[in-house]
């Protein structure tokens, strides 16, 4: 891997080979010399791999990784991590795509802006009915970095949805705070993005469409959740890990909005009647929470 690398790009991938080529040429179609594309093969059994081989024949950005045995998109981005070396981590799923020039823009925008902790940018979600677009969740200024304050804590979760792959991690503040994508097949990404979160003193908003989520593929990570109680064990070890680092009183009631809005969607999403009786009642317990926050202010 090259020194001068700003942005790793990782890429689980597993029985991609309808989508990763697609992958692949939209970032490919992006000229930098400062980004490594790192693609890391969770024991896929069709035809990825060798999909993967061809790009790199022409392409020296790319990288592939094979795993000795499948496990789950979490684990497979950690396997990322310890491969990639650059500033910045985007972590790019195998059935999505970038806008073109979208690396360039986030380049121009790191360099100008004195690499912030978090950019965060929209999203266009592409379902079997058609697009929907996602933005971020506040009124906050676009394009200037905003400096995270103390009065901003209690909402900080809600700026943004916990996906990672519309967002820029620095690498730096991911291995100084040990931060790691929980092994688990659906929700691994809530931990690690509100866990990050945490740690940051600033981020960047740019108000500029990169990012497609496509969720009419059969083998997307998104469209089959499976364990219903997976939300419950990402949100429990982010609480651990807000006691650990003593801020779970400064984070207390961003975190409880953000695991209530996590339980909310599972609940529609849900038909068993058991986990829709478990998640109202934690939503019912954090709603308590809530009030005893406001109550103590």
């Amino acid at each position: 891997m090259r020194e001068n690398i700003k942005i790793s790009i990782i890429i689980p991938c597993w029985n991609s080979e309808n989508t990763i080529a697609r992958c692949l040429e939209s970032i490919v179609a992006n000229q930098s010399d400062n980004i490594e594309i790192i693609c890391i093969d969770d024991r896929s059994t069709d035809n990825t791999v060798n999909i993967i081989d061809s790009f790199i024949q022409r392409d020296r950005r790319i990288h592939v990784f094979k795993k000795h045995k499948h496990t789950n998109a979490g684990d497979t981005r950690n396997h990322g991590i310890a491969k990639a070396s650059g500033l910045y981590y985007w972590f790019i799923d195998s059935d999505d795509f970038i806008a073109p020039e979208s690396i360039e823009i986030c380049l121009n925008k790191i360099k100008k802006y004195f690499y912030p902790d978090l950019i965060i940018f929209p999203y266009k979600k592409i379902t079997g009915q058609g697009y929907e677009r996602h933005t971020i969740h506040s009124q906050a200024d676009t394009n200037e970095v905003v400096e995270i304050k103390n009065s901003h804590l209690e909402n900080y979760y809600q700026l943004t949805s916990p996906e990672v792959w519309n967002k820029l991690f620095k690498s730096e503040l991911i291995h100084e705070n040990r931060i790691h994508f929980q092994s688990i097949k659906s929700s691994n990404d809530i931990y690690f993005t509100r866990a990050y979160m945490s740690t940051t003193k600033n981020y960047l908003y740019i108000d500029e469409l990169l990012y497609f989520h496509d969720r009419t593929i059969e083998n997307s990570i998104g469209t089959h959740r499976g364990l219903y109680l997976n939300t419950i064990h990402a949100n429990q070890e982010l609480k651990e890990y807000l006691i650990r680092n003593n801020i779970y009183k400064e984070f207390k009631k961003t975190f409880l909005k953000s695991y209530k809005s996590n339980l909310k969607h599972e609940l529609k999403n849900t038909r068993k009647a058991t986990y829709k009786a478990l998640y109202t009642l934690i939503i019912f317990l954090i709603d308590i929470n809530l009030r005893i926050c406001s109550l103590s202010r």
